[in-house]
């Protein structure tokens, strides 16, 4: 698969990423990780990264896929705990609170109107169908499995702050696999 290294997400998701493996890693292991990168990957991703900064999507996809298999976990479940953890360090302070009041779908609607701020590309959709369920397109992005179990992950993580039962993501479309747009069904009790 060809990859897009112009598709670069803006640096919180980043340094919540770089703070999920390093607690997950023993020191040995995190070093490992960033042996397994691209040299110049392997650079930037040991430096703090401002919240205003850049980063290619293929960086983190590709750090995270290292980071899987240092700990010997599978890529979708590894990049799904990383996108529920990004999820929690996304609401932190006032945040939170809005996350406790909104139902996960409207959460995600408003998640979905800030996409733009945080990635220099795709559209990403939200659309509820019924009190406890939500369809979610990402449209115009293209994807990598690592990428996608992530926020799927993060898709679990927002629903879980609004304090609902049972969240459940599941990927039924995705553009890696050849699909037109990532597609998502979300549902909660």
């Amino acid at each position: 698969m060809n990859v897009d290294e112009s598709v670069t997400v803006k640096g919180s998701p980043v340094r919540s990423l770089q703070k999920f493996v390093e607690a997950e890693l023993r020191p040995e292991q995190y070093e490992n990780v960033f042996a397994a990168l691209p040299p110049h990957y392997a650079a930037r991703l040991r430096q703090q990264v401002l919240a205003t900064e850049t980063i290619p999507v293929h960086a983190l996809n590709l750090f995270t896929e290292a980071a899987a298999r240092e700990l010997g976990e599978p890529l979708d479940k590894f990049a799904r705990r990383a996108g529920r953890e990004g999820a929690k360090d996304a609401l932190s302070g006032i945040y939170r609170f809005f996350a406790m009041v909104l139902t996960p779908s409207a959460l995600l609607a408003k998640a979905a109107r800030v996409w733009s701020s945080i990635y220099n590309r795709g559209v990403l959709e939200v659309r509820e169908v019924g009190g406890n369920a939500a369809i979610v397109r990402l449209h115009d992005f293209p994807s990598e499995r690592a990428g996608c179990s992530r926020l799927t992950g993060w898709m679990e993580g927002m629903a879980d702050m609004a304090k609902v039962r049972e969240v459940r993501a599941i990927q039924t479309r995705c553009f890696a696999l050849g699909d037109p747009h990532c597609e998502w069904n979300l549902t909660w009790k």
